[in-house]
């Protein structure tokens, strides 16, 4: 199954075709671009993807609804399954052991959850940069490849469903600190 990622929680966009796992290619765009060149020049050939997988965040309220539209619009017009995985956690996926994943929120905040080998180990929490000292400590944009590895067994077999691909939402993780 080829699947079609794409992470817009972060200021950098990760996308991505994956096959099965496996990484047929994949992009980093960084800014500065306008808004409306971002995706056409990142998603490239869509007849090649089977489904569709999104990042879900925490990360910007902009770059996260921007992304989802962008994922729902494409599982739409080609009537592909669409899934969705943390942000977070597609950053950890890429690392053993005790790691605390985070992104950058507002204010001077950050986004901040704790895995082991990739799995969640605490709620998401919102906390000031300078006061966060845990380690290993690991920023980046969440990996496309890793968002299409998160949604894989729930795309595999899966067909298009529109309340699916409608009720699908970003984690906008507001309204609490730590």
């Amino acid at each position: 199954m080829r699947v079609l990622a794409l992470d817009t929680s972060t200021p950098v966009t990760s996308v991505a075709l994956v096959d099965d796992g496996a990484v047929v290619w994949e992009k980093l765009i960084e800014p500065p671009l306008k808004a409306g060149d971002v995706l056409p020049a990142a998603l490239g050939d869509l007849a090649a993807a089977d489904a569709v997988a999104v990042g879900l965040g925490p990360g910007s309220f902009t770059g996260l609804r921007v992304g989802l539209a962008a994922a729902k619009a494409i599982a739409y017009a080609r009537r592909l399954p669409l899934a969705g995985a943390s942000s977070l956690q597609a950053i950890a996926l890429d690392h053993q052991g005790l790691v605390y994943a985070a992104t950058e929120a507002r204010k001077h905040e950050l986004f901040v959850q704790a895995f082991r080998d990739g799995t969640p180990q605490a709620p998401v929490q919102i906390v000031m940069a300078a006061d966060f000292r845990a380690e290993p400590l690991i920023m980046a944009a969440p990996p496309a490849r890793n968002v299409a590895r998160l949604c894989l067994e729930k795309l595999r077999g899966a067909a298009y469903d529109e309340a699916v691909c409608f009720s699908l939402s970003p984690d906008y993780v507001q309204g609490f600190k730590s």
